[in-house]
């Protein structure tokens, strides 16, 4: 099983864990439960990412992995628009994710845009960030503390 197969089966095993019970019907409990699930299916796509450009790093590039990363790219840069507030609240921050937006667009980016801010996974390839590992460990830390502020607030409202 691949590392994002068991990622997804346990996000899912937790995810259906989490949302049973008798919610009240109050704004605040459907808009927590509407953003648990924008985040649920932003960190699938966020994992697929991060395993392919992981594996690009130590074999290269295909045609079929360069689409799929343009496409999960274009996916996680609408997705995170809405999440990015709430995501910047549980990020450690470093440097170097500015400096790699620097260098390649012209401006700062923080952890999870450094990731995917590169135009192509040649680009990314070529760019020998040698802080990769560590940029998607601290953004899978924020990503993982959100959901876990999700999940308490919706479990004081049961």
């Amino acid at each position: 099983m691949t590392f994002v197969e068991t990622a997804i089966k346990s996000l899912l095993s937790h995810w259906f864990n989490s949302t049973d019970g008798d919610f009240q019907g109050t704004s605040e409990v459907h808009e927590a439960k509407s953003t648990q699930s924008k985040l649920f299916s932003f960190e699938l796509h966020f994992l697929e990412l991060v395993e392919l450009m992981d594996l690009a790093q130590r074999c290269g590039t295909t045609a079929g992995s360069s689409a799929q990363y343009i496409s999960l790219r274009s996916k996680l840069d609408i997705a995170y628009q809405d999440l990015r507030p709430f995501l910047l609240a549980y990020l450690r921050f470093d440097i170097e994710d500015e400096r790699v937006g620097l260098r390649t667009v012209g401006h700062g980016t923080d952890a999870f845009e450094a990731i995917w801010v590169h135009s192509s996974l040649t680009d990314f390839v070529d760019s020998d960030d040698v802080f990769f590992r560590d940029r998607v460990g601290r953004a899978s830390d924020a990503v993982r503390d959100y959901t876990e502020h999700l999940h308490c607030l919706l479990e004081t409202r049961v």
